[in-house]
């Protein structure tokens, strides 16, 4: 009786250990995921075009899950932000070097209005990415 109450236990308190180790592998797991996309985030190497892995796989922890979600929200804004303001200005930014500052001034400024010859013609002749890809270069 002695040895199977012995056996029973080793048996259990090994099952316990074993169960341990895997959640702190898979929270291990979630967590070193999470860090490597905010490391990339931080230096602003994302994907212009498509949306950040932690979206496709979310952790099975409520709490990291919840810090995956927004890591992705905030990854959609910094994506959007780059797209108006220069890189180098929002990682000026994010860096603390760059304070951005709300308010208005005065200053005399040039204005260039232009006039693209056949341009409404050809805004009826190709598909609008083609298009957009154009005037991008204006």
């Amino acid at each position: 009786a002695n040895t199977t109450n012995t056996v029973v236990l080793v048996v259990v308190v090994l099952g316990a250990l074993g169960f341990a180790l895997l959640i702190s592998w898979l929270l291990t797991v979630s967590l070193s995921r999470l860090a490597e996309g905010m490391d990339l985030l931080a230096l602003l190497k994302f994907d212009e075009n498509g949306d950040h892995s932690l979206l496709v796989s979310r952790s099975q922890f409520t709490e990291v899950s919840n810090c995956e979600l927004s890591f992705v929200s905030l990854e959609r804004g910094l994506k959007a932000f780059v797209k108006y303001v220069p890189r180098d200005v929002v990682r000026m930014m994010l860096n603390g070097e760059m304070k951005s500052i709300y308010g208005m001034n005065r200053q005399a400024v040039s204005i260039l209005f232009m006039d693209i010859a056949g341009f409404s013609t050809l805004c009826e002749h190709i598909p609008c990415e083609q298009l957009m890809r154009l005037t991008q270069d204006y």
